[in-house]
């Protein structure tokens, strides 16, 4: 399990009605949630709890939880980039230190996310 506090610094709207692109700083990892707002609204400055494991009863303690898988992970100019899609939504992990347990493409993960 990995458990990040951070702090929403923008939103950004999509291109489907109701969809948005949260971004956040979670202690020097910044994470990228796309959400419809009729699962959960988050807007600038929230805190959130964002909580990555592969454990289905710790995700069910949160406000949204979501099943999905690690799609990709790459390294560009010493950042690595983790993907995960939530069926099809897509939340984004960028961090200077290589992804360790649970980040390994294929893996079926849960990520709950709830407001603080």
């Amino acid at each position: 399990m990995v458990s990040y506090e951070c702090k929403v610094k923008s939103i950004e709207p999509l291109r489907y009605i109701g969809m948005y692109r949260a971004i956040s700083d979670c202690d020097g990892v910044e994470i990228t949630l796309e959400m419809n707002e009729k699962l959960m609204k988050i807007s600038e400055g929230d805190n959130l709890v964002i909580n990555i494991s592969t454990n289905k009863e710790e995700c069910l303690q949160h406000y949204f939880c979501g099943k999905g898988h690690v799609v990709s992970i790459t390294k560009l100019d010493n950042i690595y980039r983790v993907v995960v899609s939530v069926a099809g939504i897509l939340a984004v992990l960028k961090m200077k230190q290589r992804p360790r347990s649970p980040f390994k493409v294929m893996n079926e993960l849960y990520i709950g996310v709830s407001k603080k």
